[in-house]
């Protein structure tokens, strides 16, 4: 073996012991100052403390503190997001709590060992620290009393959306708009902002955070939706009564005092339709009033009715013209009657009626203003009880019979035709008298009927209908 080469060999080998000797130191040594060091590519909240001690990256930390700002943002009085103020940390006296023990936890948490990956890989190793901090309350307080927006003057009130009363320039009902309002609940703005501190934050919503006190009802609202359709519905109907011959018009001139709308949504007033039906029934309505009449022998008389005549079914049409309004109906129409009379009008006599006079003990037979028929008859008798006397007045036919048997307290007596107007009283055949007319009826009339020859009862039986005209008179 050549002893030069071998020296050569072990001088080597013993060189390169020393320098990995070496090497093994320096890592050691670099890794034991990066236990007090932070490796490179740290970085806390944002802040590069590559290589830096604990008490270094505090600093830096203490001076992000300094110059902490939260942003506040919120609603305009137009709805639209703004700035509404800031809080500077020396507004409120803020300072950290505990910064060197927590970044100094964080030091302690990296694995000084791996210094030389940190060289090799550049990726950034990001630490987010809560910083603790502590504020002075009564300073935030005093902070916030000064952003105009926070101040109770400049607040807007929230309205809820609500439906007009009747306007006359749109025949109809109206939805306003809510008003969302910038009334804050400082309450929980105090709160929220004080988080936002707390927790570093660099801006706060307090729109998003729920600070703003909220409209309970908004225009889109269904409930509301409804009803203003419901008024709509209602207001817009239409009737147009043709009551004994007068025009009466239900429209939105009457319907605006029968419909409101409370918490409980819109109402009719039911009785004021009740009192419009009765008023217009007591004015139109010619049932049990005194008639005008003219007789055959042209003497003008005003004489009392009966069962004659026009009569509202006043509940029966109040319960129909609320079904209408709550339908919205547009029509023509009459009132429901419970009583007609052959024509329209105060004079609803016509010109077909029984004209009964009573003095003279003759009647004729009216059919559209001619004579058709006329007999003498005998009527009840004078000389005997009150309710013997044949009633005057405007009467209508009740119904019309054959072969009756007519009953009394003395008296059961059949005839042959039967037409009652007025109660027991009526007009009927007297096939037991001989004689009619004269002054028969002083002393020796009926019951209070109207006694007729056979032939002209059954005459006048062909010609009348229920509820024909029998006017009598003395």
């Amino acid at each position: 073996m050549d002893v030069r080469k071998h020296k050569v060999r072990n001088v080597l080998l013993i060189a390169g012991g020393i320098l990995l000797a070496a090497a093994i130191a320096v890592y050691i040594s670099v890794a034991f100052y990066y236990q007090k060091h932070f490796l490179p590519n740290t970085w806390i909240n944002d802040i590069d403390c590559s290589g830096m001690e604990a008490s270094e990256a505090v600093a830096l930390l203490e001076g992000e503190i300094t110059d902490y700002s939260l942003e506040i943002r919120g609603r305009s009085n137009t709805g639209e997001k703004e700035i509404l103020g800031s809080v500077q940390a020396s507004d409120v006296g803020l300072v950290r709590l505990g910064a060197l023990r927590d970044v100094e936890q964080l030091l302690d948490r990296q694995n000084s060992w791996l210094w030389a990956k940190s060289y090799l890989i550049k990726d950034r190793v990001s630490y987010s620290m809560v910083q603790s901090v502590s504020f002075d309350q009564d300073k935030l307080k005093d902070a916030l009393s000064g952003i105009a927006a926070f101040q109770d003057k400049n607040m807007v009130e929230p309205q809820d959306a609500y439906i007009t009363g009747y306007r006359e320039e749109t025949k109809g009902y109206e939805i306003v708009p809510e008003v969302i309002g910038t009334r804050l609940d400082m309450k929980a703005v105090t709160t929220v902002i004080e988080s936002a501190i707390y927790s570093n934050s660099s801006e706060v919503d307090l729109e998003e955070q729920d600070c703003y006190q909220q409209v309970k009802v908004a225009a889109e609202d269904e409930q509301l939706k409804e009803e203003l359709a419901t008024l709509n519905q209602w207001i817009g109907t239409e009737i147009t009564y043709d009551w004994n011959g007068n025009k009466v018009v239900v429209d939105a001139v009457q319907l605006k005092d029968w419909i409101t709308l409370d918490n409980n949504g819109p109402s009719l007033d039911e009785e004021a339709v009740a009192a419009f039906v009765k008023e217009n029934a007591e004015k139109y309505d010619t049932y049990g009033k005194n008639r005008k009449f003219r007789t055959t022998a042209g003497t003008e008389l005003t004489l009392p009715s009966g069962a004659f005549g026009w009569k509202t079914d006043c509940e029966g049409e109040t319960e129909a013209l609320i079904r209408q309004i709550r339908d919205g109906k547009k029509e023509e129409k009459e009132p429901l009657y419970l009583s007609k009379a052959p024509r329209k009008g105060t004079n609803d006599i016509g010109s077909s009626y029984v004209e009964a006079d009573l003095t003279n003990q003759h009647l004729y037979l009216y059919k559209n203003g001619n004579i058709v028929l006329e007999t003498d008859f005998v009527s009840g008798d004078m000389d005997g009880t009150s309710d013997c006397v044949t009633p005057q007045g405007v009467f209508g036919i009740t119904y019309k019979t054959t072969n009756a048997i007519l009953r009394g307290r003395d008296y059961e007596t059949p005839v042959v035709y039967w037409m009652p107007f007025h109660g027991n009283y009526g007009m009927h055949d007297a096939t037991w008298r001989t004689e009619f007319g004269g002054d028969i009826y002083l002393t020796n009339g009926s019951h209070g009927c109207i006694n007729l020859p056979l032939e002209m009862a059954a005459g006048i039986y062909e010609q009348v209908y229920t509820g024909f005209p029998v006017v009598c008179y003395y």
